[in-house]
């Protein structure tokens, strides 16, 4: 956002999400009961920049985000919070404004602000979205922009929590593309898709200020809390471009980090006892945040035989053990449905050698409003001649 974007955007009428409303009435309250003098030399500095002066700020009508900004003794804004989301995480995730809000208050998500300059790229940990068994971290990559129609990708990355690296991690640079209401590709900002000469999706990793965002996403779905409160390490290695699976160096460099994550345990629990139809699978519990679904079954194994291919591209038979119908997605209270929302990394099989409990867990690709959803939606069929999938294609298990 430019300097003159920003002071548009502190001088426009806006619709107030009612948590903010709240918290500028605290904000108030606090101002009113404390006494505190707002003089002529108070000056309201989002971004680290200098936007205006304000001679008594009650003394003209101010938007809510100069209003909470002006916290005047140091409080960070949350309206203006929101406004700082890194990309990849606000409009690849599409958090709406009170999502993103409701996320900072419960310390879901929180800013981390550290920057690595090497080979004259600066690489900057922006944020942080972490729950009890995932975590989501933004990079902003400035100083390099790859050739047009190619994809950027760090050549290597090490990541520790805690002094271990027990856990999955992924990573990439956001292009832009989210999945869209109709379940197919879209461009997050809403304009029209782009398409190269062979009918492919033209990915947009260049922001409009020259810059680049690449997410990583962790995942420890077996230990509960494993990431909130922890120390992170993070390094970044060489820089360059893939092309069919192949990986081209540009730019050697190492971009190192260390911080200690935050997080929230907010999420939904259920306990429950619901058949998945004939299929011997019960769902026992379900687990909802809003950047994560996971939930376990009693689902007693079912040996069943199977053919693959060896090392040498031979046929082999071999035993294993049958799956039950996956989660995919959620229905909302509205009636919306959310068919699959895998986004990964995820999850699935038995917690042990000797039980009957059979676990599935996966990051999300959206924010969700856990309050709303009314049922979780797992798979019993897929519709044929690439139809869309309804309501009919899965069990629907309604949670409390």
């Amino acid at each position: 956002m430019s300097r003159r974007d920003t002071i548009e955007v502190l001088q426009m009428e806006v619709d107030i999400p009612d948590v903010v409303q709240k918290k500028a009435n605290q904000t108030f309250d606090k101002i009113r009961e404390d006494k505190v003098e707002v003089g002529a030399d108070a000056k309201i500095i989002p971004y680290n920049m200098q936007i205006k002066t304000v001679s008594k700020f009650y003394k003209k009508r101010i938007g809510i985000i100069v209003a909470v900004v002006t916290l005047a003794l140091a409080t960070v804004s949350v309206a203006a919070a929101y406004l700082n989301w890194s990309k990849s995480l606000s409009e690849g995730l599409q958090a709406t404004q009170e999502q993103k809000v409701q996320m900072e208050e419960n310390n879901m998500s929180t800013f981390v602000d550290q920057a690595c300059t090497d080979q004259g790229i600066t690489v900057t940990a922006v944020q942080s979205i972490t729950d009890n068994y995932y975590t989501h971290i933004a990079f902003k990559v400035e100083g390099y922009e790859p050739e047009e129609g190619l994809q950027p990708d760090f050549e290597t990355m090490e990541v520790t929590v805690d002094g271990k690296d027990d856990f999955s991690y992924g990573g990439g640079f956001y292009d832009g593309l989210i999945q869209g209401t109709d379940g197919g590709v879209a461009n997050a900002d809403g304009t029209p898709l782009d398409t190269d000469e062979n009918g492919g999706f033209i990915e947009h990793y260049v922001m409009d200020d020259g810059s680049l965002e690449y997410r990583i996403t962790l995942a420890n779905a077996h230990e509960k809390g494993y990431f909130i409160n922890k120390p992170i390490h993070v390094e970044l290695y060489n820089l360059g471009t893939v092309s069919k699976a192949e990986y081209f160096n540009e730019i050697e460099g190492t971009w190192s980090f260390d911080w200690d994550l935050q997080g929230s345990e907010d999420m939904k629990e259920c306990t429950l006892n619901i058949p998945l139809g004939d299929t011997s699978a019960t769902v026992v519990k379900a687990e909802l945040s809003p950047i994560s679904l996971r939930a376990e079954y009693e689902f007693p194994r079912q040996e069943v035989s199977d053919t693959g291919l060896d090392e040498n591209g031979e046929e082999i038979s071999f035993n294993s053990y049958a799956e039950p119908p996956q989660l995919s997605g959620v229905k909302m209270k509205d009636g919306t449905l959310y068919p699959f929302l895998y986004l990964g990394p995820g999850s699935l099989g038995y917690e042990s050698e000797d039980t009957d409990i059979y676990m599935t867990a996966f990051a999300i690709d959206r924010i969700i409003d856990v309050e709303q959803v009314e049922s979780l939606l797992f798979i019993k069929s897929y519709p044929e001649n690439e139809e869309p999938l309804t309501e009919d294609n899965f069990y629907v298990v309604p949670i409390r």
